[in-house]
């Protein structure tokens, strides 16, 4: 059994790489630290707007996640996606091929896809849904992130606490979203600090 606890920067990083880019599919990575069967989901990096299969430009991505989180003592823990369609709250075939790629680093790692529908102001619920890898299946864990934070399979998906939510809406609502960078926008312009986004955090830090 393990615990799955979400951070305010890692939940408003995943949702404003979303609300930066309604129109398109999105993924990334989180990032977790892993102690007293507790998983806290401390970061999280973007990757893409543009692409959705298994592409050398994940695999070189992910090669740089892994090197940047070793750096911070942490681990990529944590694959999400975010899909074009509001109404697809699934695991795709192609998405769950990306997070099997994740999976070989780390035999731990959940799939979260990102319910769009849950960002809006007057929703009370976590926009994320977590699948865990069983039997070489992705499955979702049924109830995660309900008033009692239970999973399936004995895990547990909490938020950190009650200012998650209200801290990544706020941020929504002020457009934060400009100031987050994926991979993609890097391989643009190679300036844009995509593993960080150090403005980001600090508008987080004092949301």
């Amino acid at each position: 059994m393990s615990e799955h606890i979400v951070s305010s920067q890692a939940y408003a990083k995943a949702v404003l790489h979303c609300a930066k880019y309604p129109w398109a599919t999105v993924q990334g990575l989180f990032l977790t630290e892993t102690k007293d069967n507790k998983v806290r989901y401390i970061d999280a990096i973007p990757l893409s707007h543009t692409w959705t299969q298994l592409t050398p430009m994940f695999d070189i991505a992910l090669q740089q996640a892994q090197i940047y989180a070793a750096s911070k003592n942490l681990s990529v823990g944590g694959y999400y996606v975010a899909y074009e369609d509001p109404n697809n709250i699934q695991l795709s075939a192609s998405s769950a091929l990306l997070a099997k790629a994740v999976l070989a680093i780390n035999s731990n790692v959940v799939a979260f896809v990102i319910d769009a529908k849950q960002l809006a102001p007057e929703s009370v619920r976590s926009g994320l849904i977590p699948f865990v890898s069983v039997d070489a299946q992705w499955k979702e864990q049924a109830g995660a992130f309900d008033s009692n934070g239970k999973g399936g399979k004995g895990s547990e998906f909490i938020l950190e606490n009650n200012r998650v939510l209200v801290t990544a809406k706020k941020l929504i609502a002020e457009r934060a979203e400009a100031a987050i960078h994926d991979f993609d926008e890097h391989l643009d312009d190679v300036s844009l600090d995509w593993l960080q986004n150090p403005l980001l955090n600090e508008q987080i830090r004092t949301a």
